[in-house]
């Protein structure tokens, strides 16, 4: 079954954009990843950062899916840099079968190997059927996914686990420890080099943290039993629909503290820090390989906004 991909023409851009951008917004707000004006915002941000150009815009691939047999069935939306091709967007105007998947597929991977990248990305939502399709079987891991908690259960639990305020005498072996953790996170997830991940790391620290234990906003704890320092937590204070939602940022069991049943009572203490801090729902962010974690989360009532996929070329 002959199929290419051919460059979208100009004069289709403004169409191709619009019908794109509504995709995205519902796409987002459908899974809960984005509510509202903020599924519309993180959209737009995207046509901003990626596509400034339009057609022009040399990072970026707008590509139609064109059948032989059955004409055009889609376009992809492929981003690039040095190492890696997004395919920010792939859309059907049908069903597409098991051979036309295949055959994108592979299409998708010759556009790669021409601009010599090393992996593909590409992010997926629970109900993006034709997305799942394109991507099952096909040598994807699961790089990373976004989870959201809501309502929060209000569980009625005695704390064995004890959770307090980080001091600022702890806060300096927090940050250096934690910044070198999240690299090696990254780097075990596959999405950078151990140099790219560590000038990642602390920009990302800085980012969230600018101004230490004072930054507004940003909640750090030590968790103790029995006056033994067992673990900690950050919680990160955003908005989630215009109402208060906490974001659980790091949460952390001492290496000699584990399978005591630790890690769950932390997230319960999350949820109990969560509602003292005025929120109605929690999120997080796990990587895939962390299968311990994500049953856990799952287990806790947690669900899958958007999944991360990686495949090594």
């Amino acid at each position: 079954m002959p199929l290419k991909l051919l460059p979208l023409n100009a004069d289709r851009y403004d169409e191709w954009r619009e019908v794109t951008r509504t995709r995205l917004i519902r796409l987002r707000q459908d899974s809960g990843l984005r509510l509202g004006q903020d599924a519309v915002d993180q959209a737009d941000a995207y046509f901003t950062d990626l596509i400034p150009d339009g057609t022009d815009t040399p990072t970026s691939r707008i590509l139609r899916i064109v059948d032989d047999a059955d004409g055009e069935i889609g376009t992809v939306w492929l981003g690039l840099n040095s190492t890696t091709m997004f395919i920010v967007d792939l859309a059907f105007s049908t069903e597409p079968s098991d051979a036309q998947c295949d055959a994108v597929f592979a299409a998708v991977l010759d556009t790669g190997r021409e601009h010599d990248v090393r992996r593909v990305s590409m992010g997926l939502f629970p109900q993006d059927a034709a997305g799942h399709r394109f991507a099952d079987g096909r040598g994807f891991q699961v790089s990373s996914i976004q989870m959201l908690l809501e309502p929060l259960p209000g569980r009625q639990i005695a704390a064995h686990v004890e959770v307090a305020p980080m001091t600022p005498e702890r806060y300096p072996r927090y940050e250096i420890e934690s910044e070198a953790a999240f690299a090696q996170d990254l780097v075990d997830a596959g999405r950078y080099t151990m140099e790219e991940a560590v000038e990642e790391s602390h920009r990302q620290f800085l980012q969230e943290l600018p101004q230490g234990l004072e930054t507004p906003g940003q909640e750090l704890f030590t968790a103790t039993v029995d006056g033994v320092e067992v673990g900690i937590l950050w919680i990160g204070m955003r908005r989630r629909g215009g109402h208060p939602h906490a974001f659980i940022l790091d949460i952390e069991v001492a290496a000699d503290q584990r399978r005591k049943g630790y890690g769950r009572e932390l997230m319960h203490a999350a949820e109990r820090e969560a509602e003292r801090l005025g929120a109605g729902s929690i999120g997080l962010h796990v990587f895939g390989f962390n299968v311990g974690a994500v049953s856990l989360y799952e287990q806790l009532g947690y669900r899958r906004l958007e999944e991360h996929l990686l495949l090594e070329l």
